[in-house]
């Protein structure tokens, strides 16, 4: 299993949200951080 790498759940996260990706076709470490990643741009952040 690889490492996954911050940098690239940012980039994965901006091509799913352009729509040139989807969750389903993301390499198999990625889905599940890209989602949180993406859930938290959208949800507000408690202050």
């Amino acid at each position: 299993m690889a490492d996954v790498l911050d940098y690239m759940v940012k980039v994965y996260a901006f091509l799913v949200k352009v729509g040139r990706r989807d969750l389903n076709t993301l390499p198999a470490d990625y889905p599940i951080p890209v989602a949180e990643y993406l859930a938290s741009q959208v949800e507000p952040q408690p202050q």
